[in-house]
């Protein structure tokens, strides 16, 4: 609960961000933001160690966790944000299949880390997240500094004046303009060290502070709301996202499945584990490698993948009804990771490629617009649960005893679990056919 009313701080912080005239000129738009959503998480983590090495302090747990993943989500929110401010639309695909790739191999990789090196800590694990996140942000300070952005954008906004002026003129205005952001960088340089310790505090006052004081009910509304319209293709590929994600939650259910219809008695728990962490690795083995091929050699096409990815994820999960070996399962488990590498790769470029590429006065901005596509996965992964579960109790329930199923009794049948992946390749299908009203026929 405290995970999902954190993420919807993302379309907020978005627009926060789309609309920030940060003062000191060398920070941009996005890495104030960033930064203060490392700081809250480094902090929630730290209150959380505590009280997990302390215990029986659930309250501050709590609390903790809530700065934890509220940061979290803010650094998500800016980091998908840094995509289309960055990445030439060429590269976008490229882009998203590292992200994604970084994303599961991280995963892997604490996953990893905690069964081995750490020994199970709990504490010894909140460190390494720790030293993880403030590494992680340094070196996006330092190389993805959208101030360059900013440059960039001038640098455009001067090139396209060249229809109308004498190129020569232009090479000249462009020359100039390079030659005053070099001695606006010396002059930076040469700041005074009070000017520095008063930088963090005037960023959060005007990140912050200010923002709030002056921001009318309706303004806050309007964050969570985009103009279908006008945002026709965004707009769709955002409903496309709940689907899926509606789709993919009924893996919620896969330690009842594994018992019932598998027939894994001993231990599912490890059984789950693992089938998630050989999902995860064929996910993170094809998510570079489609991206590459969507931008190099499919002109930048990313439905076609779509369609791809959501037939796989629905015949896997209608093929669940025949499985009756952990073998089987475990090749269906490869084939889903790799389906979900796919969309997940495809969903984040189609959303860059769909957001909007002029943005006029009033409209909405790109942070603003990715926030709503976050919250709309977290909207599919709630509801999904919420109707399979009923379905599945409905159709599959099984009078038994707690004891009973403890020694093996099915505690679900195979027709309510046949509806649940009914529903779940229902979900993908509709994520595949809702693309079809998209207008742009070149994405």
């Amino acid at each position: 609960a405290i995970a999902g009313v954190t993420q919807l701080v993302t379309p907020l912080v978005g627009m926060l961000s789309d609309s920030y005239i940060p003062p000191v000129q060398d920070v941009g738009q996005r890495l104030p933001y960033l930064v203060l959503g490392a700081i809250l998480t480094v902090l929630g983590l730290i209150g959380q160690s505590i009280a997990s090495y302390f215990g029986a302090m659930w309250i501050r747990y709590s609390f903790a966790f809530f700065l934890h993943i509220l940061g979290l989500n803010m650094i998500y929110s800016m980091m998908i944000a840094l995509i289309p401010d960055q990445v030439h639309e060429s590269q976008t695909g490229v882009a998203n299949g590292i992200l994604a790739l970084l994303l599961v191999s991280g995963s892997l990789f604490g996953f990893g880390l905690f069964h081995s090196v750490l020994g199970e800590s709990i504490i010894d694990m909140y460190g390494l997240y720790i030293c993880t996140v403030i590494f992680t942000t340094i070196v996006t300070c330092l190389w993805a500094h959208d101030a360059d952005v900013q440059h960039t954008k001038r640098i455009r906004e001067v090139s396209k004046d060249k229809a109308d002026t004498n190129s020569k003129d232009l090479s000249t205005g462009s020359l100039v303009d390079i030659a005053d952001d070099k001695k606006a960088t010396k002059k930076r340089k040469r700041r005074r060290p009070h000017h520095i310790i008063l930088t963090p505090f005037i960023l959060l006052k005007t990140m912050v502070l200010d923002p709030f004081a002056t921001m009318e009910w309706e303004t806050l509304r309007n964050s969570y709301t985009m103009d279908t319209v006008r945002y026709h293709d965004f707009y769709i590929v955002t409903v496309s996202r709940t689907f899926y994600y509606m789709g993919i939650s009924s893996q919620t259910f896969m330690l009842y499945y594994l018992h019932d219809v598998i027939g894994v008695h001993d231990d599912p728990e490890s059984a789950v584990a693992f089938l998630a962490i050989l999902g995860q690795f064929w996910g993170a083995t094809i998510c570079y490698p489609v991206g590459l091929i969507s931008d190099l050699f499919c002109g930048g096409r990313r439905i076609p993948f779509v369609y791809l990815a959501c037939l796989i994820l629905g015949g896997c999960h209608i093929s669940m009804i025949f499985l009756t070996t952990m073998k089987q399962t475990m090749i269906v488990g490869s084939l889903l990771g790799c389906a979900n590498g796919i969309y997940l790769v495809m969903d984040t470029s189609l959303a860059v490629d769909t957001l909007p590429s002029d943005l006029e006065e009033g409209s909405s901005g790109n942070a603003q617009l990715l926030g709503i596509w976050g919250i709309a996965g977290f909207v599919g992964a709630s509801l999904g649960p919420l109707i399979g579960g009923p379905m599945l109790y409905l159709f599959g329930h099984q009078d038994v005893s707690e004891a009973e199923v403890e020694e093996g009794a099915i505690e679900y049948s195979l027709r309510g679990y046949a509806i649940l992946v009914s529903l779940s390749a229902l979900y993908f299908f509709l994520s595949a056919i809702t693309l079809q009203y998209i207008t742009n026929r070149h994405i």
